[in-house]
């Protein structure tokens, strides 16, 4: 005997939806994919966001100084090839955001670079003390002439998961994070970037105050008049 679930399609046949006049449709349509736009242009502002982000970021050879990010950060391999499960009150980053709580931790207000299996590359900040396992990177910075938000916004804009070398699981190596060259201009203008692009994170980020929450309002409002707009009496 089949698992496998199936469509009653005698049942979907028989299934009645409510038909109104044609220029009834076709105001519902009108309405409905006007919130469709509105949301896809909420979308496309947030690249528009993360375009500009990388703008402020990019300068010409000559404009700064350059350096290795071996000058800017000592890279190194979290703990524990497992994530822990005791709780506490310290976040677990692992190659891709948070993943749970621990009662130690092993880093403090610094980025976490994935460095192994799908995720490799993906970098977050690792927001007060936190815990880092094996699979990400923990960026202690050891630079006093950098900014380090700046620095976190220069790990940003890097394309890391293209360095992650082919294995049976990709990973990025100590060395390929050492080498790669970004610009460092002076204190005060790494400050102006910081600022800006401090509200742009929170702009298109948060999900509070930002382009998140205001996404999820117009899908609420959305589903909420899609279904009014397609709901009718039945007849007597």
């Amino acid at each position: 005997m089949s698992s496998f679930a199936a469509v009653d399609m005698n049942g979907f046949r028989k299934f009645q939806i409510p038909i109104p006049p044609l220029n009834i449709q076709a105001e519902i349509v009108r309405i409905l994919d006007a919130f469709t736009e509105l949301t896809a242009e909420l979308t496309a502002r947030k690249k528009q966001y993360n375009y500009y982000r990388d703008q402020l970021l990019t300068f010409e050879e000559g404009e700064v100084e350059w350096k290795p990010l071996g000058e800017v950060y000592k890279f190194q391999y979290g703990m524990g090839n497992t994530i822990p499960t005791l709780g506490g009150e310290y976040p677990v980053y692992g190659s891709n955001g948070t993943v749970g709580t621990h009662n130690e931790f092993n880093s403090e207000d610094s980025p976490v670079i994935g460095h192994i299996g799908a995720y490799a590359g993906i970098v977050n900040w690792g927001k007060g003390k936190h815990f880092v396992t094996y699979n990400g990177v923990i960026c202690k910075l050891i630079s006093d002439f950098v900014n380090p938000k700046y620095a976190y916004y220069q790990l940003l804009k890097q394309d890391f998961n293209s360095m992650a070398k082919s294995a049976s699981h990709p990973f990025i190596s100590y060395d390929a994070l050492n080498k790669v060259l970004i610009p460092i201009p002076p204190p005060v203008e790494q400050a102006r970037i910081v600022a800006t692009l401090d509200k742009f994170d929170a702009l298109t980020n948060s999900i509070t105050e930002g382009l998140p929450r205001e996404i999820a309002l117009r899908q609420q409002q959305y589903a909420y008049y899609r279904d009014l707009l397609l709901s009718f009496p039945k007849a007597e």
